[in-house]
């Protein structure tokens, strides 16, 4: 941030920027390779928000408005969407750095966020489905290529601002455009919000797996059986206090033997874009401990 700023400014040139995000990006991957995970991310580090990359891709009208990120002191630029869309070409700025080691994740906004949180004169639902099929699955394509083997749609929109019964049938369509012939794990997560009410309806959703916010969620409320993976999220993105080792890994034993999904992939429940970096850290530090724990206590 200070060296993009410092390049607005006139103080720093575009060399000193790229160089900034390189040591960065450098010392993330350390840290998760150090931390034992098993599916690396580049961190998104160079988009502005959840959207921009894939509406500037499309090129579609440059975003405006600044919209609050949920009830975060952070915003994003409102999409303009309306009328057709002409669908993206390239992948270009859209897939994880090729330093980061594979496996790869891939992290992108869920159709049904991107299609609420747009601008946009057409039915929602409809623009939902072609934002699957026409933008979000030639990304996808091309991460998978790119040696993403967890393809990871994030929809806090659901968990904060809830869905509408009608809309349940056009999202199976629009992850059913996403999920066939895919070569890799497609994780639906909802956080921001309890999952508890939508979890018959998420557990019907063509996906591989479910990710649940349960600092927000009762873990009493998923069931049990699962014929998906479970993407826990038992680190808390929005606190600061560090999770007690102990008690994470009770929940995750917890979540095996009650829930017993097909796989259980230990996570934040959100992003950790709003903690300090050195808290961050500890938490991806944490999230490591915990996983290797459990992988030596449980067989999922």
């Amino acid at each position: 941030m200070a060296s993009t700023r410092g390049l607005d400014r006139g103080r720093v040139d575009a060399d000193a920027v790229e160089a900034a995000f390189a040591e960065d990006l450098a010392a993330f991957v350390r840290l998760q390779q150090k931390s034992g995970l098993d599916v690396f991310s580049d961190g998104l580090l160079r988009w502005q928000d959840i959207f921009r990359p894939l509406v500037d891709a499309l090129g579609a009208a440059k975003p405006e408005s600044l919209v609050r990120w949920f009830d975060t002191n952070t915003f994003f630029r409102e999409p303009e969407l309306s009328g057709a869309l002409a669908g993206v070409n390239h992948a270009d700025g859209l897939l994880p750095d090729a330093s980061v080691p594979r496996p790869r994740v891939a992290t992108l906004p869920s159709p049904f966020m991107f299609s609420r949180a747009a601008r946009t004169d057409r039915d929602r639902n409809q623009l939902m489905v072609d934002l699957a099929g026409t933008v979000l699955r030639p990304v996808v394509d091309a991460a998978v290529a790119a040696g993403c083997q967890l393809v990871h749609l994030e929809d806090p929109w659901i968990g904060y601002f809830g869905i509408e019964s009608k809309d349940w049938a056009p999202l199976r369509e629009a992850l059913e455009l996403l999920h066939r012939d895919l070569r890799a794990t497609l994780a639906f997560h909802v956080y921001f919000g309890d999952a508890g009410p939508h979890v018959d309806q998420l557990r019907r959703l063509p996906v591989d797996a479910i990710g649940v916010d349960l600092v927000e969620t009762d873990v009493n409320e998923l069931g049990s059986g699962w014929d998906k993976g479970l993407v826990a999220g038992v680190i808390d993105g929005r606190s600061s206090m560090l999770e007690s080792l102990e008690n994470t890994v009770e929940v995750a034993r917890h979540l095996a033997d009650t829930v017993r999904p097909r796989n259980l992939y230990l996570s934040s429940n959100c992003e950790l874009a709003f903690l300090p970096t050195v808290v961050a850290e500890q938490k991806v530090q944490r999230l490591g401990e915990a996983a290797k724990r459990v992988k030596q206590l449980v067989s999922v």
